[in-house]
């Protein structure tokens, strides 16, 4: 049995909020709530999280997961055409397979991928990259944050993304560095695009199922590009 308890003395919640926490307790468990409570209590003196807080954290991070995996899609999209274009044979890129380029690269995983585009010469890294300082680092990080996102993990209080080195030489792992990363590795065009998207993200949202709570989001959790 669910002991909603453990969750509800973690929160500030109103009589009337309770059902919508049993019912997203349900879909999104027990633990991975009283998680998110603990760590927005880590940025908060004085009270407890509100719930509504709380599960607006959760709308939110799914917003952040649904941006990043599309571009980050879109980069593996790209690598793939960069390599199916200029390579006839995986041969070329100096791998043994008797498949064509094309099905190589639809059947290997990202990081694989990532592999194969360090793996070219500089010309080539220069048509496909703004900033190659740090390239293998960074390229590694971004299938970390890939391998997250597509397992439907919370980002906003995930612990384990990969260090990574910006152009400005600032050096971290938090989630944030890690997005602008993203930010730097996509085209410019692209990239505008992502950055609007992220920024636009922390946007009030509306109420779209029963017994969801108004949109309360903390601006200390919220990622700005």
């Amino acid at each position: 049995m669910i002991d909603y308890n453990n969750f509800f003395k973690l929160v500030e919640i109103e009589d009337d909020e309770k059902p919508s926490a049993i019912e997203y307790i349900k879909y999104r468990g027990l633990i991975e709530h009283i998680k998110m409570a603990k760590h927005l209590s880590s940025f908060i003196i004085d009270r407890k999280p509100m719930y509504k807080e709380v599960a607006t954290v959760f709308r939110y991070d799914k917003r952040l997961r649904r941006i990043i995996y599309k571009y980050i899609g879109f980069l593996e999209e790209y690598f793939h055409s960069f390599i199916c274009n200029n390579f006839a044979s995986p041969k070329e890129i100096g791998i043994v397979s008797k498949q064509t380029t094309y099905d190589y690269c639809n059947s290997s995983l990202f990081s694989k991928t990532v592999d194969i585009i360090w793996s070219l010469n500089a010309e080539q890294k220069n048509e496909l990259f703004e900033n190659k300082n740090h390239l293998k680092k960074n390229l590694d990080a971004l299938v970390r944050l890939r391998n997250v996102v597509s397992h439907n993990r919370s980002l906003l209080n995930y612990r384990d993304f990969k260090e990574v080195t910006l152009p400005s030489g600032e050096v971290g792992h938090s989630l944030l560095i890690n997005v602008e990363n993203l930010s730097f590795v996509l085209p410019n065009l692209v990239s505008e695009s992502f950055v609007k998207e992220i920024n636009d993200a922390s946007r009030l949202g509306e109420k779209k199922r029963n017994n969801q709570v108004g949109w309360s989001l903390p601006s200390f959790i919220i990622v700005k590009l």
